[in-house]
């Protein structure tokens, strides 16, 4: 998770804020050509994020589960006959 918060800071600190500084004093063609592409990048990190949650958490065990092993029943041991077997006879 950590990785995935250093490269949305990287990649808004290096091209999404100095591309919205720029916009605004670009020719009307050139804003279009920012803003397609920093559409596109914000895509591209969205869908790298999405993905990386997906991987970290494991979703897909909620769809495949794995086959389970046949549960055992544990055996209940009656404490105070047992505690009568180790009590040595009165004489």
């Amino acid at each position: 998770m950590f990785g995935f918060a250093v490269l949305l800071i990287f990649i808004a600190h290096y091209y999404l804020i100095p591309a919205m500084a720029v916009y605004e004093q670009a020719a009307p063609r050139d804003q279009k050509v920012i803003s397609a592409h920093s559409a596109l990048l914000l895509a591209v990190l969205l869908l790298i994020l999405a993905s990386g949650l997906i991987l970290t958490f494991r979703i897909g065990r909620f769809f495949f589960p794995r086959a389970m092993s046949k549960r055992t029943r544990t055996k209940y041991v009656d404490v105070w006959a047992e505690a009568g077997k180790r009590i040595p006879p009165s004489q």
